[in-house]
């Protein structure tokens, strides 16, 4: 998808500025024992007993601060060898943010955002995070699809599986991320 954002004459100088955005899809696979943040980088984010996998990064200089973006999610995961299976949204009738799983460990939703919740065991998590892994705001709920807009200070996006226990999740979601890709064309026009 491609759209123009911005066309303007600079008035007084003679000058004509085109900016446009243009979108850059990429799709991530994220393996049902996934964390969604490193927590031995993010220690006051702790969840869960850490038997995961890294979570899948996103790094890029298209994470342009104040632009939004876009994720959908397809896929199946689930939270037993050859058990039941849940999409992005993960199971509806398991609702974890703010009590801790069968571990006696908090689930990653702990840290959403108000707004975010109800988040699901085994649904898809998001976080922007800095170029050292550091969680920047809140995480956010990802489901099978969110629009976010990107904080200040983002340098990658990290995606994982809302679980205290990852270890024995099997299975894989697709993440499909659109990012805006901006350019900037400048006309240069007759002095006057």
């Amino acid at each position: 998808m491609r759209s123009t954002i911005l066309a303007m004459a600079l008035a007084g100088t003679g000058c004509l500025a085109t900016s446009s955005a243009h979108a850059k899809d990429v799709t991530l696979h994220v393996a049902g024992s996934t964390m969604p943040w490193h927590p031995g980088v993010n220690r006051d984010m702790d969840f869960g007993i850490h038997d995961g996998k890294r979570p899948v990064m996103l790094y890029g200089a298209d994470l342009m601060a104040g632009s939004t973006i876009s994720l959908r999610a397809s896929g199946e995961t689930t939270t037993l060898p050859g058990g039941q299976r849940f999409g992005p949204d993960g199971q509806i009738d398991y609702v974890t943010e703010k009590r801790p799983g069968g571990s006696g460990r908090l689930f990653p939703a702990y840290y959403l955002d108000r707004s975010d919740y109800p988040a699901h065991l085994n649904a898809l998590i998001g976080a922007f995070v800095s170029a050292d892994g550091k969680v920047i705001g809140a995480p956010f709920l990802v489901g099978s699809a969110s629009e976010r807009e990107v904080p200040e200070g983002a340098q990658a996006i990290a995606f994982g599986i809302n679980d205290d226990v990852f270890a024995e999740n099997e299975g894989e979601l697709l993440v499909e991320v659109q990012l805006p890709e901006a350019s900037v064309v400048v006309e240069q026009g007759e002095a006057q």
